[in-house]
């Protein structure tokens, strides 16, 4: 993958390999399919040092395997996390409140 720094090399590294993606690693981002950039830029996302990720449809190109462990990841991360998604089965059991925007729109 193509960084910044070192540091950044080194966090998006550990945080493929704890998503099991480590292979990601060794590639240029510019190589990697849409997928496969979405996941390395979602591990650099939830392994920087934040407070509050605000994710919009953070599943969108992504594999069974890569939502269980956004999932997983999301589940151990320590701070508030707002998500857009249009896909129960990936936010249930995760969130502790959903907003149905539907109601607001100007499209009825």
């Amino acid at each position: 993958f193509d960084s910044d720094t070192d540091h950044d090399k080194y966090i998006v590294h550990h945080a493929l390999e704890h998503l099991g993606m480590e292979n990601m690693a060794k590639r240029s981002f510019q190589k990697l399919s849409g997928g496969e950039k979405q996941r390395v830029l979602l591990a650099r996302t939830v392994a920087q040092e934040s407070d509050f990720l605000i994710l919009d449809e953070p599943t969108n190109h992504l594999d069974v395997d890569a939502k269980d462990e956004l999932k997983r990841a999301l589940k151990e991360y320590k701070g508030a996390v707002l998500i857009v998604c249009h896909e129960p089965e990936f936010y249930e059991g995760l969130v502790d409140k959903v907003w149905n925007l539907e109601e607001y729109s100007l499209l009825a």
